[in-house]
């Protein structure tokens, strides 16, 4: 998982801003501005890998 992942977070769409040492994340919710939450990695569902190439 990647910085920019798009991401399911109990049931609704989150894009991963920031990813911690200790197997969390800092979520973004995809219709809100600013507001982020923090997040187990193994919580999350992949939707869409930002990977290029």
């Amino acid at each position: 998982m990647r910085v920019g992942t798009m991401v399911l977070f109990k049931g609704e769409k989150y894009r991963v801003v920031w990813i911690y040492n200790n197997a969390t994340c800092e979520i973004k919710k995809m219709d809100v501005l600013g507001k982020v939450e923090i997040a187990a990695i193994y919580e999350l569902k992949v939707v869409l890998d930002c990977r290029i190439g």
